[in-house]
């Protein structure tokens, strides 16, 4: 799978997740500052990339993230 395509993912479950606008999120908005820091949406963040790339990512460390494209480089490197 292509970075690309991860990254369309990403984007798509933050949108869920974080009940923003799909298309107002880029790889390079800021998780915390621009989408919200729920622990409940980050429960649910890290469920549908678990659930599609079978790649774990623990709650705590979710928050080291920054940007989607951090996200996005740290699940394909695990895949």
């Amino acid at each position: 799978m292509s970075r690309e395509e991860v990254l369309k993912n990403m984007i798509e479950f933050a949108a869920m997740a974080f009940k923003k606008d799909a298309s107002a999120i880029t790889e390079n908005t800021d998780i915390a500052e621009e989408l919200g820091v729920t622990s409940m949406q980050r429960v649910a963040m890290s469920a549908s990339i678990e659930n599609e790339y079978d790649v774990m990512i623990p709650v705590a460390k979710f928050g080291n993230f920054k940007t989607i494209g951090d996200l996005v480089d740290y699940v394909m490197d695990e895949m």
